[in-house]
């Protein structure tokens, strides 16, 4: 196999040696042996503005540093993992973008959480969530194990109407849904992922309305009644119900909240596994990966957060 050629349906990590990329290169590697998938490493150098590409910058992967030193440390994580790399020009999200083309999952690291975040997760990150052809994971170099809390919200659940109990929820794959056809990959990648590693899955709808105050006392005041509850939970069952037949042996729980949705989503984020979001939605969902929530979500949550894009539940890809 050439060393400098990636493999279809490799799991891509973008890789420059910073504490970021060596948590998304810990995970990715990590994640390509428990597929049984090769591990694919882009490595980028950008040029100094005002020097032509062609004057001393070396791009011969067989000598890039960064790129050994990630090859070796992969292999460390993880004995026998086939690992290629290579090493472009410029700036790396556009090359992970073209990438994603051919690989299972693409895999970004965060800016951590730290006080002073002028861009929030970076400009790499979001570019890649927006326009990756195949899910996209983004690991902050911080990320740790948190103490679940018991979420300060109302929560209805499928199961029984009440807030189910913190223990049975936490360390699933959370996936969040709202109906609309456009989450069909998000539900899909974490259905396929929570069958892979014997978890369970946690579905959570969101319901939103801007000018009411999140968490409020009780159903009346915050102006939904029982009816709209009981249609929310229905639509979003309804959209889990044909992945359920596929995959009997996932244990599914299902909430509906009012909150925020970056307040929701974070707050589940942490008690999660893996938190699987889509790239569009109707609904608290809207637009999440068009503006400000989904910058938020990426930003705040302390666990990996997969976003899938709507076309990749017509890929063939192994979770």
């Amino acid at each position: 196999m050439d060393p400098h050629q990636m493999p279809a349906g490799a799991v891509v990590v973008g890789y420059d040696g910073s504490p970021t990329a060596e948590a998304a290169l810990e995970w990715a590697a990590r994640e390509a042996s428990a597929w049984g998938r090769p591990l694919h490493l882009l490595h980028t150098m950008r040029y100094p503005d005002g020097f032509a590409m062609s004057l001393d910058l070396d791009l011969n992967p067989d000598r890039d540093e960064i790129a050994i030193a990630g090859i070796e440390q992969a292999q460390r994580l993880a004995p026998g993992l086939a690992v290629t790399s290579e090493t472009k020009p410029g700036g790396a999200a556009s090359w992970l973008v073209e990438l994603s083309e051919r690989a299972d999952l693409v895999v970004v690291g965060g800016h951590g959480h730290h006080a002073a975040r002028a861009v929030l997760v970076g400009a790499t990150a979001p570019q890649v969530t927006a326009h990756s052809k195949c899910p996209v994971v983004v690991v902050q170099a911080d990320s740790e194990l948190t103490p679940p809390l018991p979420p300060e919200r109302p929560v209805f659940s499928e199961q029984g109407g009440g807030l189910p109990d913190s223990s049975t929820l936490s360390g699933r794959v959370v996936v969040g849904v709202d109906g609309s056809e456009s989450c069909t990959g998000a539900v899909e990648f974490a259905y396929a992922r929570a069958s892979r590693l014997g978890l369970g899955l946690l579905a959570v709808g969101c319901w939103w309305w801007q000018e009411s105050g999140p968490y409020m006392a009780g159903t009346e005041d915050f102006g939904w009644d029982s009816s709209i509850r009981d249609r929310e939970l229905r639509l979003v069952s309804e959209h889990l119900a044909g992945w359920s037949e596929q995959y009997p042996d996932v244990d599914v729980h299902t909430i509906l909240v009012h909150g925020n949705p970056v307040e929701v989503l974070v707050e589940e984020a942490d008690r999660a596994e893996l938190l699987v979001l889509g790239t569009r939605g109707r609904g608290g969902f809207a637009g999440l990966m068009l503006g400000s929530v989904s910058l938020r979500v990426l930003s705040a949550a302390r666990r990996p957060v997969a976003i899938v894009p709507s076309t990749a539940s017509s890929r063939k890809r192994a979770h």
